[in-house]
């Protein structure tokens, strides 16, 4: 309690936020999230989408946050609409698909059935 106080405050925008999702889920963001910016985030996400604790947990080990920031662009706002195009393909993430165990060379129906 001591920390959760300490920690928010001086947090007006962030106050209110804390209140509306449950106590385990900010004490998850309290214990997995050091940075102001990042405990927001979740904080609001898991309010805005419902979140279960465990896809809470789920999305802060697999970096959401980070994700977030690094899919924020200026493309739309200096580049063509060409050169954006090629600029989101530059930057769009790969899908790795090694745990399916499939040959290089696969169809996509041999993805579809895999997941069947």
């Amino acid at each position: 309690m001591r920390e959760f106080y300490l920690l928010y405050r001086n947090e007006a925008k962030v106050q209110p936020l804390v209140a509306q999702i449950g106590w385990t889920h900010n004490l998850i963001i309290l214990q997995r999230c050091k940075d102001p910016l990042e405990r927001e985030f979740y904080i609001r996400s898991t309010r805005k989408f419902g979140w279960p604790k465990n896809v809470l947990v789920h999305h802060i080990e697999n970096l959401s946050y980070e994700k977030t920031l690094l899919g924020q662009t200026n493309f739309d706002r200096v580049l063509t609409p060409e050169l954006r195009r090629q600029a989101k393909l530059a930057v769009k993430d790969e899908y790795t698909f090694d745990f399916l165990e499939m040959s290089d060379d696969h169809s996509e129906r041999e993805l579809e059935l895999e997941a069947l």
